[in-house]
C-alpha cells in the first residue's frame, strides 16, 4: 500500500488528482519493489506466457481470469514488477523526485521501529557479536567496517537490535526514509516522518500467530517476540479498527495510541498538517537537517530528533540512489 502511494505520488497521471500523501512503511526505490525497465518487463511476461504452454499474448488474453490466474499461481511468481513503461511511470522515483516532477503536496510518512526480526538478517546464527561480525562481513564485504560502525554490536542486545534494523533497513526503512527526504530536499511542501514504536498485546488464542503483513493464522511458525513494533502492526491503530480486530487482548493504552494515531491523521488528512487537538507538536522535516524531528507514536508520543540517519545515508550510497 505504501510503496503503491509513492508511484501515485511519482506518476504524471496522478499529479493533479491527489491533495496529499500518507505512507506507512515502504516506497517503490531500490532496494523496496523498485522499478523494472520496459524490456526486461517485456521478457518476464513473454517467459510467463512460454512457460505456462500458451502460444501467443492473443491466447493468453482470451483465457478467462480464473485460468489466468491459476497459470500464475501455479508459476509461483511474487508478483510482477512496476515498470518504467513512459506511461505510468517515465523514470526511477528518485529521478522524478530530483527534477521536481512528482505531486507538490504535503507527504506523511514513517515505518514501525522493527519492521522485520533480526533473525531475517542472521538468517540462522545467533546473536552473538561473533556471528553478527562474520553475516555483516558477508553481506558487505566491501563495506563492512562501515556498516560495523554503525551498528553496535557488543552483546546479544545490541546485536539483535542491530540486526532488526539491518533487516528493516534492506526491507523497507530505507526506502520509507528515502521517499521523504527526497520530497523534503525537492518540494517547497511539508513533509512529516514518524516513528510507530507501540507493540501489540498478546493474542487471545496461544494458538494462533500474526502473519508478516498483518493477520493470524493457526498453526503457523512461531514468530519472535518482538523487541518493537513489527510490520503492519500499526494499521489497525492507524485505522481506528481496534474493536473489528478482536483477536488482541487490548487495553487502555492501545485504545489511547490509536485515538493519537487517527487524530493526527485526520488532521493531516482535512488541512495538511496533523498538528491539532492538544497533542504533542509534530514538526516538519527540514530537507537539509541531518538530524530530522520524527514523532514517535508510542502509548507517551513524543518528537525526538533523529540520532542514526548515519545508517539510511549509508544505504543511500549503497543501493545507488544518492545523485
Amino acid at each position: 500500500g505504501s510503496i503503491s502511494v509513492s508511484y501515485q505520488m511519482a506518476s504524471p497521471l496522478a499529479k493533479n488528482l491527489i491533495a496529499g500523501a500518507i505512507g506507512e512503511s515502504g516506497a517503490g526505490i531500490n532496494p523496496t519493489l523498485a522499478p523494472t525497465s520496459l524490456a526486461e518487463a517485456e521478457k518476464q511476461g513473454a517467459e510467463f506466457v512460454s512457460n505456462a504452454g500458451i502460444q501467443s499474448i492473443e491466447e493468453m488474453r482470451a483465457l478467462s481470469t480464473k485460468d489466468v490466474y491459476d497459470i500464475y499461481i501455479e508459476s509461483k511468481r511474487f508478483g510482477f514488477p512496476v515498470v518504467i513503461d513512459g506511461y505510468f511511470l517515465p523514470k526511477t522515483l528518485p529521478e522524478i523526485f530530483e527534477a521536481k516532477e512528482q505531486a507538490m503536496v504535503p507527504l506523511l510518512a514513517g515505518w514501525n521501529s522493527a519492521e522485520i526480526p533480526g533473525a531475517a538478517f542472521m538468517q540462522g546464527a545467533p546473536f552473538t557479536p561473533e556471528a553478527f561480525i562474520a553475516k555483516v562481513k558477508e553481506t558487505y564485504p566491501n563495506d563492512y567496517e562501515e556498516v560495523l560502525a554503525l551498528h553496535p554490536h557488543a552483546d546479544a542486545g545490541q546485536v539483535e537490535w542491530s540486526a532488526t534494523n539491518l533487516a528493516a533497513d534492506r526491507f523497507i526503512s530505507y526506502s520509507t526514509w528515502k521517499w521523504l527526504d527526497l520530497h523534503a530536499k525537492n518540494s517547497n511542501q511539508p513533509v512529516y516522518r514518524y516513528l510507530y514504536s507501540k507493540l501489540r498485546p498478546p493474542l487471545k488464542n496461544a494458538k494462533l500467530t500474526t502473519g508478516l503483513a498483518g493477520g493470524t493464522m493457526e498453526g503457523g511458525p512461531k514468530a519472535p517476540e518482538p523487541i518493537g513494533a513489527p510490520h503492519a502492526c500499526e494499521i489497525e491503530y492507524a485505522m481506528g479498527n481496534l474493536p473489528l480486530v478482536d483477536v488482541f487482548a487490548w487495553t487502555p493504552d492501545d485504545y489511547k495510541v490509536s485515538t493519537t494515531f487517527m487524530n493526527y491523521f485526520a488532521n493531516f488528512i482535512k488541512t495538511g498538517n496533523p498538528n491539532g487537538d492538544g497533542q504533542p507538536e509534530w514538526k516538519a522535516v527540514n530537507g537539509a537537517d541531518t538530524t530530522p524531528p520524527v514523532l514517535v507514536i508510542d502509548t507517551e508520543s513524543k518528537l525526538i530528533n533523529a540520532s542514526e540517519d548515519a545508517r539510511y545515508r549509508f544505504h543511500d550510497k549503497y543501493y545507488g540512489n544518492l545523485k
